[in-house]
């Protein structure tokens, strides 16, 4: 008895929902993904509201989050000092990451562990 090799044949209708299937999972993939990162961000922001700083997690283009640190103008001289503070609040290493199109100084937050991105802080003044 000879044996055939028998290939299941795909259909047109099967492969397009497939195709359909893979790109919903990626969709889903990426909005949890941001979903984890706007958490994180304002699980960040509570641990500096602990710590008596006006912050808060905020979304720019695209719901990227960030986070919003408020300081009162007098204390903008001390924004080297309040970031640095905030880096030690969060466990996180802060670098400066330039400034934004409205002149708000950013800080880059370092992901560590199994975060897969980094998050910004951005000073604003009030």
């Amino acid at each position: 008895m000879n044996a055939i090799a028998i290939e299941p044949q795909t259909n047109l209708y099967t492969r397009l929902m497939e195709a359909a299937l893979g790109h919903y999972r990626a969709q889903l993939d990426a909005v949890n993904g941001q979903l984890r990162n706007i958490e994180r961000a304002e699980r960040m922001a509570r641990r500096l509201r602990d710590i008596e700083l006006d912050a808060s997690a905020q979304a720019g283009d695209g719901y990227v989050p960030y986070l919003a640190l408020r300081l009162p103008i007098d204390l903008l001289p001390l924004q080297r000092y309040v970031v640095t503070l905030a880096g030690n609040a969060l466990e996180r290493r802060l670098v400066a990451n330039g400034q934004d199109a409205q002149g708000r100084d950013r800080y880059q937050i370092l992901a560590i562990g199994e975060e897969r991105t980094s998050l910004e802080l951005v000073v604003e003044g009030i």
